[in-house]
């Protein structure tokens, strides 16, 4: 008989186990899936070979599905229910993760989309309240994404036009209006559009972003939805840092006791990536610098579980953060106890490459190179998405964003270039 006080966990087709709530959650894993050769783990901290989990592994892996801040206010206002459970249970359909979590009683049922025009969309987002960002016919996708920013989640069909997920049906992009409630920010789908192509530009790894000039947000294709056999999507698992480190998504800033980078480094090391993937993490340290991204926390970096095996994810979430002067100025990592982007001297740069166990020369460089090839790409991702900015407020955006990137690339070079004998 189907339980309301629990819920049960798919991969694809195959039953995983079930989340029970209480204080503290349980998690117990099927006995089929424990002996499926192709089993995976909900995380490195819930292993296979333990049937039964309970407690704060079990919490930090659920509750980091969830999105975060004030939207996770709204919608334990909009649920009557403050609990990781309660939560999970009214929007936990569709999460970021090769997982999907069912209501009692429910079993995988094949996907149905319902059609939008991106017309309609825009009408919605421009009367929408903080909150989910759609809801159908009174009953809302069960679809959670981690993060404190308005999400919805579409599915982009043949033709290119959106369609919504209905129930827990997996989605294949990501639509991110501008953020709301925060003074003094404007203009944050254009300015994550750019960050992210430019991102691209360089070759650093990152998630597909477009501009959707009808809803003015900005669209990113998700690396975690690949196609299968049947023309649909197929899941891919991944966690972020934090739940790789087995913290609660309110722990993600170091200053609050979250992973560090050398943390990030030994959790991707642990998680079996290749070389190539922390090289990869230092290009996305020193971007996130030389852009002003102050947000560039744990949960912005994931290991993905590929066919190939775990590799540290494409890149998301970048955004130059203090083009706004109501945004903290502080990094969001702690560089040799220095957490002023400004300040960053080389021989911090130098200690901390050491603590990461990186050569300092190789770990300059490759800093040094990237503020060199920046200014080029920098125009030529500008060329490409000015032609689908918006004139006035975005054209604005964009041009301000440009000189302020290209003085970051010249300072912040000439800092790290320094000889600090």
């Amino acid at each position: 008989m189907a339980s309301d006080n629990a819920m049960e966990v798919y991969h694809g087709d195959d039953y995983v186990g079930r989340l029970h709530d209480g204080e503290p959650l349980r998690f117990e894993y099927a006995p089929a899936w424990q002996e499926h050769p192709m089993a995976l783990a909900l995380s490195p901290s819930l292993p296979l070979t333990q049937r039964v989990h309970i407690g704060d592994e079990v919490l930090a892996y659920f509750e980091n599905l969830l999105p975060e801040g004030d939207l996770r206010h709204h919608l334990a206002l909009r649920h009557h229910t403050t609990s990781v459970f309660g939560l999970l249970k009214a929007i936990g359909g569709d999460t970021a993760s090769g997982f999907t979590l069912l209501l009692p009683g429910e079993s995988p049922a094949p996907p149905t989309y319902r059609p939008i025009s991106w017309e309609a969309l825009a009408e919605h987002l421009r009367h929408r309240e903080r909150g989910p960002l759609f809801s159908q016919q009174g009953e809302e996708a069960r679809i959670s994404l981690a993060g404190a920013q308005d999400k919805l989640l579409l599915m982009l069909l043949e033709d290119g036009s959106p369609a919504i997920p209905q129930g827990s049906a997996p989605s294949s992009h990501i639509l991110k209006p501008d953020l709301q409630g925060l003074r003094g920010v404007w203009g944050s789908a254009i300015n994550e559009t750019f960050c992210m192509q430019l991102a691209a530009e360089l070759g650093l790894g990152v998630a597909e972003a477009s501009y959707q000039p009808h809803t003015r947000a900005c669209l990113v294709r998700r690396y975690d939805r690949v196609p299968n056999e049947q023309g649909g999507l197929r899941r891919l698992h991944q966690l972020d840092v934090c739940q790789l480190a087995g913290t609660p998504s309110l722990i993600k800033y170091e200053s609050d006791g979250g992973p560090g980078l050398l943390c990030c480094r030994e959790l991707l090391q642990q998680a079996g990536t290749p070389a190539k993937d922390l090289q990869r993490l230092i290009g996305w340290f020193f971007f996130n610098l030389l852009i002003g991204n102050n947000d560039s926390h744990a949960k912005n970096l994931a290991i993905l579980y590929t066919d190939e095996g775990p590799r540290l994810a494409p890149f998301y979430d970048l955004m130059s953060t203090t083009f706004y002067s109501g945004l903290s100025r502080r990094f969001a990592f702690r560089i040799t106890d220095e957490d002023r982007p400004g300040k960053i001297e080389r021989s911090h740069l130098q200690t901390l490459a050491r603590a990461m166990r990186f050569q300092p020369r190789y770990f300059l460089h490759q800093g040094l190179e990237i503020a060199e090839r920046m200014p080029a790409a920098i125009d030529s991702s500008l060329a490409s998405l000015s032609a689908e900015a918006h004139a006035g407020t975005e054209q604005t955006l964009l041009e301000r964003l440009q000189q302020r990137l290209l003085n970051n690339c010249r300072k912040l070079a000439q800092r790290w270039a320094a000889s600090h004998g």
